[in-house]
């Protein structure tokens, strides 16, 4: 055994028995190392990726400031570089205001209440629209997912911030990408032909950072363009993806648990992914998502386009969406004396099961597993 207490608490933890050994008990390591991987899930590795998240962005906003706008002004007219500079503060601004919002505001939760149906986990009201999340530990309205990514879940409250947050990223990735082709062409693609970004005298007499970024050669350049440009075409291409599921599920009126739930197939799937615009309720769908329905005085570039805080139909009503589920009728068995059974309905009751656990069977199939995308 080691002699320092550090160690000794290390080997206790992650060795069963207090001498090494191969006949360790699984049940044990297993009580022992659960706890630690709990915390790691739940504490430590969503922070660390919404930290990792804004230090990309922070990142690549960085290295187009103080290395692609200005190698891209030898380029380009300065009127189209003056639009770009332009739309590029409008994404980032809407970026980073749509990615605040979706990490700080809630998913939003059922109020307390005893009414039924009851989460056998929160034992708090569980409408049909909600689901338990083990990571939160709590109960979320129109559940999409659990993100790690804004370490928190996405439902009624934030999905609209969530979703805005993807179309940027995929509009500003794909922007990037086809801004800076010359600065990778250049500077990745033929570097050391005497056009690199450390070339220039031009830059070179302008720039406060030209000698910081230069003086031990084009290889930090060469490296920050080449991975720059990569991870705007990664991201592109997941985000983008992911971003068109959203698109898929909003049109149709779904969120991503309630398709798993569902028995429909991979027809019905494959028929969403190809044709979401005909779903009956597609501008309904829109409309209530983002708060643009017809009696209010909103507008599209006022309220989307623009950074907005308004509140949408999709989470003032996420609560209520169900209750007529609620109110199904009850059946109530009599006259078993006449040895037949009659049923008295009674509208506006809640549903009343043998147990409280199989009224919410369907509804809680999917609590406990987490879906972290």
């Amino acid at each position: 055994m080691p002699r320092f207490p550090f160690a000794k608490r290390c080997s206790s933890l992650f060795f069963c028995c207090r001498r090494f050994c191969l006949r360790c008990d699984a049940d044990e390591c297993f009580e022992r190392i659960f706890p630690l991987v709990d915390f790691m899930i739940r504490k430590v590795l969503g922070r660390f990726l919404f930290i990792l998240l804004y230090l990309l962005l922070l990142f690549i906003l960085l290295v187009t400031v103080t290395i692609v706008i200005p190698y891209e002004s030898l380029h380009k007219p300065q009127w189209s570089l003056f639009l770009l500079i332009l739309f590029a503060v409008y994404l980032v601004v809407n970026l980073f205001f749509h990615f605040n919002k979706a990490c700080r505001v809630k998913p939003g939760s059922p109020a307390k209440s005893d009414k039924h149906p009851l989460c056998y986990i929160c034992q708090n009201y569980k409408p049909m629209n909600a689901h338990h999340c083990s990571i939160c530990n709590i109960c979320v309205l129109n559940m999409d997912h659990h993100c790690i990514w804004i370490n928190q879940c996405v439902g009624a409250d934030n999905h609209r911030y969530f979703f805005q947050f993807l179309v940027f990223v995929t509009v500003g990735c794909l922007t990037f990408v086809f801004a800076a082709f010359n600065t990778f062409y250049y500077n990745y693609w033929r570097a050391f032909t005497n056009k690199m970004f450390c070339d220039s005298n031009t830059l070179a007499d302008f720039l406060p950072w030209f000698d910081f970024l230069c003086t031990r050669g084009p290889h930090f350049i060469i490296s920050s363009v080449f991975f720059t440009y990569l991870l705007c075409i990664i991201v592109f291409l997941l985000v983008g993806s992911l971003l068109y599921w959203n698109f898929v599920l909003i049109s149709c009126g779904e969120t991503y648990l309630g398709i798993l739930l569902q028995s429909g197939g991979f027809g019905r799937i494959w028929h969403m992914l190809l044709f979401p615009h005909r779903h009956p309720r597609f501008r309904e769908n829109w409309r209530s998502f983002l708060g643009l329905q017809r009696n209010s005085r909103r507008s599209l570039w006022r309220h989307i386009l623009l950074p907005s805080s308004h509140a949408t139909p999709y989470s003032l009503n996420a609560a209520s969406a169900f209750d007529e589920e609620q109110q199904r009728l009850v059946t109530v068995k009599t006259d078993t004396e006449n040895g037949c059974s009659t049923t008295h309905q009674q509208e506006g009751t809640p549903l009343i099961a043998d147990s409280p656990q199989s009224s919410t069977e369907t509804n809680n199939a999917a609590d406990g597993n987490i879906l972290m995308i």
